[in-house]
């Protein structure tokens, strides 16, 4: 059973050995890529002379003069070199898969731009079509201001007609007024009165009244004032005039402002909808630019969940170490100490259990072949008298 564990353990350190020397030439070649096959060569070389120097050292240790020592120091140095070749290998694999998901964050920080600033397109294009539906509506409510102004500007100027046409009835009836005064007098005419004395002898006065020269000395005294009254017929008539004018002139103009909207409307209907017509297909195709957009997104964002799940248990230590909110930043840290801890064990391990295994499969007893002893035997001649004190064994 001994032997079989030691044989285990031979095999166990020559693979353990090889792997490590593996991951030490590629990775020493990676760092001096320049001559990759001639270090590849060289390394492989020291790896195997490492091993055999060390097994060599723990078999005939006792054996070797000061060359033991400089062997010794070479074989700490080879084993150093391949730690540094091992972690060479390791941080490339982590730098190459880093490299790639920074690529990928780039490659989707670059595709959601685009996305932003084609959705920016598409608001903007929005915009325009709600701007020319709102220029119709404008439109609208124009042309019914337009009509309420139309439909009261006699309403507006109504009462003033009204008022002033009530003056011109008051003045009218003053004129009725002083003409009836004059032909009440014109129409009693001459009127003559006889006036009896009452005496035998005396005889009757007769006294004529002429009402038509009473009339016409009427008129003329009325003459200032019915041409005063004319005047004041005659301005209010210019109001009434004036007032109807200004109301004809708002109908005409706002007839005419309808008119024009209207055409302006019907002509802007057709480009509007010819534009908003336009501006559709532009966002249809910009729709179909970030669906594109989407599907070129996919592959990035994969790559970035398989680095995330293949560092989980990394980024998982250096939550533990750094806290939550600051591992992501730290993650590269906490790779390279999980490096360091893999190279630190990694060959020395081969390297002790090897000497070990091949120590106890040489000689089982004590693992070590032990140096050779030159017995030397002189024979010593004593006289006899010199040794009578010596007892006589029993």
């Amino acid at each position: 059973m001994n032997k079989f564990l030691n044989y285990l353990a031979l095999f166990t350190s020559m693979s353990i050995a090889g792997i490590a020397a593996y991951f030490s030439v590629i990775g020493l070649a990676t760092i001096f890529a320049g001559a990759f096959l001639g270090v590849v060569v060289m390394a492989g070389a020291l790896e195997f002379g490492k091993i055999v120097t060390a097994a060599y050292l723990h078999l005939y240790w006792d054996r070797l003069n000061y060359m033991k020592y400089y062997l010794t120091f070479s074989v700490v140095i080879l084993m150093l070199i391949t730690s540094l070749g091992i972690f060479g290998y390791l941080a490339k694999a982590s730098s190459d898969t880093s490299f790639k998901t920074s690529v990928a964050q780039s490659e989707l920080q670059k595709i959601d731009d685009q996305i932003g600033r084609t959705e920016n397109n598409i608001s903007l294009i929005e915009d325009r079509m709600n701007s020319l539906g709102t220029s119709k509506i404008d439109v609208s409510e124009s042309i019914k201001q337009q009509e309420v102004i139309r439909d009261g500007s006699w309403e507006r100027v109504q009462g003033d007609i009204d008022y002033a046409q009530g003056q011109i009835d008051s003045l009218r009836g003053q004129l009725t007024s002083l003409d009836n005064a004059v032909n009440e007098l014109r129409n009693k005419g001459v009127e003559v009165i006889t006036t009896d004395e009452g005496g035998l002898f005396q005889g009757n006065e007769t006294e004529t009244i002429d009402y038509v020269q009473q009339a016409n000395t009427l008129f003329q005294q009325q003459s200032e004032q019915r041409k005063q009254i004319r005047d004041d017929i005659s301005s209010q008539q210019d109001n009434i005039d004036k007032y109807r004018l200004q109301a004809q002139e708002t109908i005409n103009s706002a007839n005419a402002e309808i008119k024009r909207l209207q055409e302006a409307s019907t002509g802007d209907a057709d480009d509007i909808i010819q534009k908003t017509t336009e501006y559709q297909l532009q966002i249809d195709s910009l729709y179909d630019t970030i669906g594109v957009y989407k599907e070129e997104r996919f592959p990035f964002e994969q790559e970035i969940l398989n680095f995330e799940r293949e560092v989980g248990p990394i980024k998982y230590v250096a939550e533990v170490i750094y806290g939550q909110e600051t591992a992501r930043d730290y993650l590269d840290n906490a790779i390279r100490w999980v490096i360091f801890a893999i190279i630190f064990v990694f060959d020395p391990l081969a390297i002790l259990l090897l000497i070990t295994s091949i120590g106890l499969i040489s000689h089982p007893k004590t693992g070590t072949i032990k140096p050779k002893t030159v017995e030397n035997r002189y024979v010593l001649q004593v006289p006899k008298d010199k040794i009578l004190n010596m007892k006589k064994p029993k």
